[in-house]
């Protein structure tokens, strides 16, 4: 068993071993653990650095734009009286209704949030823009800078409204130590806007169907925030010559020296990021004796900005003959994530077919993927819950849907020992670690009044 008490990366291929003589195809899993919490450390950490920035639009009026108030307030009062927050609206104009500066005694923010109201159109940029540049100067200062970002439609004012530009500022906002997590409302909005901000903005990317629906996924934003252990986690991965290596989840890759580093999700404690890779290994190269196929080196540091020490990690596999290879069995956990990864890809497919109307091709789709992923719960849990989507036709919903299941298929942290059998006892797993059969509703009834602090 791994310790539980340090920071791991641990290499575990399909099967240990490969076919001898043959060029193959392996399916590699990487994963980059957190320690386990320690109830019995009182660790004192940096202020977070936290911009509240939400939607006043006119379309927001009524309870959408008070059940953001109470996600803000929710937040803001679980915030220690040293961090930093500010508060920021916006409409076709942009106001921030409370600078950044230390919580105190909230009275100033609850004050600010009181005077909220719906106004006209949605100049999501600017007000991204205003919440970032409210916390940037300080940003080297703090445990974690984050923009969290509320709306229900699309960029449709102001100087910038194109997603690919406002993603890329939101990526080098992140670079620059201000990261970005966005909240999607409703039906129109502009899920492929808001998941890039989130994905190349270092952060997170929920959405509520509803109104009610939106404090479930606040609460776990401020917990893995609590939670935190590993920051700016690189995974590089290097082979020998000849070996390729085809990075297959849904994370930015950049290049080094031909091998891909990996830019994995911030890390909380009790969690880990993972990687599925395929090495496509050239016959010459497999060998009875055994030889090394892969080496893997993470880099990231704690929310202080102190570098956290992983262990370096390598794969080394001998071959077989096909016939012993045969009566190896695959490791269940990387069949569940290859299960996850191949699920993503499919609910891509039907997220298409919406957008096309096709409701025929989906059922067929749906029916296929209940063979195809029987053996793995969450992932038949989410095809049902498309299966309830597809009865209503409704294109806006199944396709935010299918976008975040998608997402979150392939490119999230989970919990060390996942139950790979069964859903039962997913709510009492952390709330930032648990498998929800839909990402848009609120699945395990927490509300605000049920906090404790």
């Amino acid at each position: 068993m791994p310790n539980t008490n340090t920071p791991q990366v641990l290499i575990i291929p399909l099967k240990p071993a490969l076919i001898l003589g043959h060029a193959q195809k392996l399916p590699v899993l990487v994963r980059v653990q957190a320690p386990d919490p320690d109830p019995a450390q009182i660790k004192v950490r940096k202020p977070y650095h936290l911009s509240l920035v939400i939607d006043r639009s006119g379309s927001m009026s009524g309870e959408p734009l008070m059940e953001a108030v109470r996600c803000a307030k929710h937040i803001i009062d679980r915030l220690d009286a040293t961090d930093v927050a500010s508060l920021v609206v916006f409409d076709d104009r942009v106001n921030t209704l409370a600078p950044a500066k230390p919580v105190g005694n909230r009275k100033a923010l609850h004050v600010a949030l009181a005077q909220i109201h719906s106004g006209g159109s949605t100049n999501l940029h600017g007000g991204w823009q205003a919440g970032m540049t409210s916390i940037l100067a300080d940003a080297a200062n703090a445990a974690l800078s984050r923009v969290i970002l509320l709306s229900d439609g699309n960029a449709n004012v102001g100087e910038i409204t194109d997603t690919t530009q406002i993603a890329a500022f939101c990526a080098e906002a992140a670079e620059r130590g201000v990261s970005t997590s966005t909240y999607g409302l409703g039906h129109d909005f502009n899920e492929e806007l808001m998941v890039e901000m989130g994905k190349r903005g270092a952060g997170n990317h929920y959405y509520g169907d509803t109104a009610a629906d939106l404090f479930e996924p606040f609460a776990e934003e401020f917990d893995f925030i609590s939670n935190l252990y590993g920051r700016q986690v690189r995974l590089s991965l290097s082979s020998p010559q000849g070996v390729k290596i085809t990075l297959l989840n849904d994370y930015p890759v950049d290049d080094r020296d031909g091998f891909p580093v990996v830019r994995l999700p911030d890390i909380p404690l009790g969690a880990e990021a993972w990687v599925l890779v395929e090495l496509e290994i050239p016959a010459g190269l497999v060998l009875e004796s055994g030889n090394q196929f892969l080496q893997a080196e993470v880099t990231a540091a704690t929310p202080e900005g102190i570098p956290i020490a992983f262990p370096n990690a390598a794969l080394t596999l001998p071959a077989m003959s096909p016939a012993a290879w045969e009566t190896v069995l695959s490791d269940p956990l990387v069949l569940a994530r290859q299960a996850e990864v191949e699920a993503g890809v499919f609910l891509d497919r039907a997220r298409v077919a919406a957008e096309r109307g096709d409701w025929t091709a989906i059922a067929q789709m749906i029916a296929e993927g209940r063979s195809r992923f029987v053996d793995n719960p969450w992932v038949m849990d989410v095809l049902e819950g498309l299966a309830e989507l597809a009865k209503t036709m409704d294109q806006a919903r199944f396709s935010k849907e299918a976008m975040y299941s998608s997402r979150k298929m392939g490119s999230r942290v989970s919990a060390k020992e996942e139950d790979l059998s069964s859903m039962v006892a997913e709510a009492a797993v952390p709330s930032f670690l648990r498998r929800k059969k839909m990402q848009g509703k609120a699945q395990f009834g927490v509300r605000p009044e049920d906090d404790p602090k």
